[in-house]
């Protein structure tokens, strides 16, 4: 019953389309379509702008490191080899590296991949022919012949393959992300290559496009998802489509451009301040470092094709509130607050989703004091979903039970809906409820009230029904030491910064946990846990 229950209430959030789409993809097959002498068009009026993105990933002409994990493809059973993590292997068929830094000092070692990738990649057999890893490879593949790598006839008339069959195998069963940069994929290569069938693909990547636009850019400027990760990939996707309309003027419809143009301003926006004073992006839901690039390369390809640079440090203490996305964060030049009062969403597409509801970040002077665990890892592991749950994150759990209903990789069953949220700017204080354990069975409400100040973060928790248990976390970035802890105290510190911590209606204790600020990363850290005597707890932390 268990089991059926999980699918029952995890199926009901999904769009009748997502189930059609299932059916057909069982149901039909795509068409394997070679070109030959494929003609590409040369870009005309301005020229592509190249900005690198991301480090090398090819090191040799055998050799690369994906996830921090090194391997090598010597053969072509390599290319899908069964005992690598399925992530892994998706970034291997990316080309990732031929747009990375310094990617045109390899291009003869890429040759000898892009030749390798076609001839033990026969169409339309293992992973890089999935609909994903080919979108970003067209894309990829694309960049960098504007850039200037002079491309083999082999290399176009693959290309025109791959993009051919993936316009026959578009994802409206995830939607989404995926779905997005299906789009993406079709417009470059339409916009690319010459031809009637090119024309076929640009239309139906800027319909895609199109399509989700608006409500994959919240009005906000944060992508609907709500990782900050997964928004930083897709500002560059904006960043990318608006420079080949740029590019190619004449075949990339205006309208869809000026749309595009105009959405990137409030992501560049989102993107700092989700971001810590280290320029680096906060770890809610699915984000870790190294997979989007740096905001520090996506600011200056922003800045590039002219957009303006967004404020990523206030001098004064400044209370910013996302209501469309659901974050609020708080920002001084030594302070970043950044807290979690969102829903779980999107309702049909929760995979990136972890039970993180009215979790936080908090950095001072700079340094992160307070973190989510940020993920190492996607599969189906048990590790995958420990990362997802509530007690990864700095809030509250009741009865052992999470916020929402995670299970398997990416799926979430039963969850919530935050309520009676509140937003003060001008007193930097907030507040909201969540329904997800009433949704789980358990008659109670979480609320959480943040007030904060130049040197001070007080935190109320309240529940409000019954329950048997509860605890809080505050996961501490490995950089902090413990100097002292109680029931009732604990002072930390870190680079020279004190922070003492002390709770009413709780008492403290401190477990071992771990931080995973990269995917293949698992760094040693600890935890501040805090089990509720009371109902009502309240937890001072102040600084100086």
């Amino acid at each position: 019953m268990k089991k059926v229950s999980l699918y029952f209430h995890t199926l009901k959030y999904l769009k009748l389309k997502q189930f059609g789409y299932r059916l057909l993809k069982k149901l039909s097959h795509p068409k394997v379509n070679f070109f030959d002498d494929i003609a590409t068009l040369a870009p005309s009026v301005t020229t592509w702008i190249a900005q690198p993105l991301g480090k090398q990933k090819f090191l040799s002409e055998t050799d690369c490191c994906f996830l921090n994990k090194p391997g090598s493809v010597l053969s072509q059973d390599d290319w899908n080899e069964p005992a690598q993590e399925k992530l892994w292997l998706y970034n291997l068929h990316y080309f990732d590296d031929l747009i990375a830094k310094n990617a045109s000092e390899r291009r003869a070692a890429q040759s000898v991949w892009l030749d390798n990738w076609i001839k033990h990649n026969p169409a339309p057999k293992g992973n890089g022919w999935e609909p994903y890893p080919i979108s970003l490879r067209v894309v990829n593949w694309v960049k960098a012949f504007l850039d200037g790598f002079d491309p083999k006839q082999a290399w176009l008339n693959s290309l025109a393959t791959q993009a051919d069959y993936l316009s026959q195998e578009l994802e409206y069963h995830l939607l989404g992300n995926h779905l997005f940069v299906n789009g993406k994929a079709l417009l470059f290569a339409g916009c690319f290559i010459e031809g009637q069938e090119a024309n076929r693909w640009l239309e139906k990547g800027a319909e895609i496009i199109g399509q989700e636009l608006d409500e994959q850019v919240l009005e906000d400027g944060a992508n609907f998802e709500l990782t900050p990760m997964y928004h930083a990939i897709m500002l560059v996707d904006l960043l990318d489509m608006v420079n080949l309309g740029r590019t190619f003027p004449a075949k990339f419809p205006k309208i869809l451009l000026k749309r595009l143009e105009d959405k990137i301003p409030a992501m560049l926006q989102y993107l700092a301040d989700m971001s810590h004073i280290d320029g680096k992006i906060s770890f809610f839901n699915d984000s870790a470092l190294g997979i989007a690039p740096d905001n520090a390369e996506i600011f200056e390809y922003a800045k590039s094709l002219g957009f303006s640079q967004p404020t990523v440090s206030y001098a004064d203490l400044t209370t910013i509130d996302y209501p469309k996305a659901g974050h609020v964060v708080v920002k001084s030049s030594d302070v970043s607050l950044i807290a979690d009062l969102s829903q779980i969403g999107p309702t049909y597409i929760p995979g990136h989703a972890h039970a993180d509801t009215f979790s936080f970040e908090l950095a001072v002077e700079g340094k992160r004091v307070f973190v989510n665990s940020g993920i190492s890892e996607y599969g189906l592991s048990s590790e995958r979903l420990r990362q997802r749950q509530t007690s990864a994150h700095n809030t509250v759990a009741i009865d052992g039970i999470d916020s929402c209903e995670v299970w398997s990789g990416f799926r979430v069953a039963r969850r919530g809906n935050t309520i009676q949220r509140t937003v003060d700017i001008n007193k930097h204080q907030f507040s909201a409820s969540h329904t997800g354990f009433k949704q789980q069975g358990i008659n109670c409400l979480h609320k959480r009230e943040w007030q904060v100040s130049s040197n001070k973060l007080v935190i109320a928790d309240e529940l409000i029904g019954s329950y048997d248990e509860a605890e809080g976390y505050l996961h501490l970035h490995p950089d902090v030491d413990i100097s002292h802890v109680d029931t009732s105290e604990v002072t930390l510190n870190i680079g020279g910064t004190e922070l003492k911590l002390a709770t009413e209606g709780a008492h403290f204790r401190v477990a071992e946990t771990s931080w995973h600020p990269e995917f293949g990363i698992s760094v040693p850290t600890k935890k501040i846990v805090y089990i509720f005597d009371k109902p009502s707890v309240v937890t001072q932390i102040t600084w100086k």
